[in-house]
């Protein structure tokens, strides 16, 4: 098993990770949510501040994937694929437009 810095908090029974990199004086926290590792910057340079954040921004990610929008939206793909499962939702109740079918292509 890996050592950890003494910089190195665990949070949430080790689902979170908040440290300082050597290069920085605000804290990181480092997650991961359905395979995706999620990296953040806190934005903090108190400890129990940037836990609170941590924390915060881990239960985000948990809700995003738990009601089934993108983890990462820094992606073209993510946001696009979210929009064509909803325009075929909507097909498929007979609300959407037919110009969907086309944005679906």
């Amino acid at each position: 098993m890996a050592t950890l810095n003494s910089d190195t908090h665990l949070l949430l029974d080790g689902a979170v990770k908040v440290y300082k990199r050597n290069n920085t004086k605000r804290w990181q926290a480092t997650f991961q949510i359905e395979g995706h590792w999620v990296r953040i910057s806190t934005g903090k340079r108190d400890l129990a501040e940037a836990k609170d954040v941590a924390r915060e921004q881990y239960m985000d990610y948990k809700f995003r994937a738990k009601h089934d929008l993108p983890i990462v939206t820094k992606r073209f793909e993510d946001v696009a694929r979210l929009a064509i499962t909803d325009m075929q939702r909507q097909l498929d109740g007979d609300a959407g437009r037919k110009v969907f079918k086309d944005y679906i292509n």
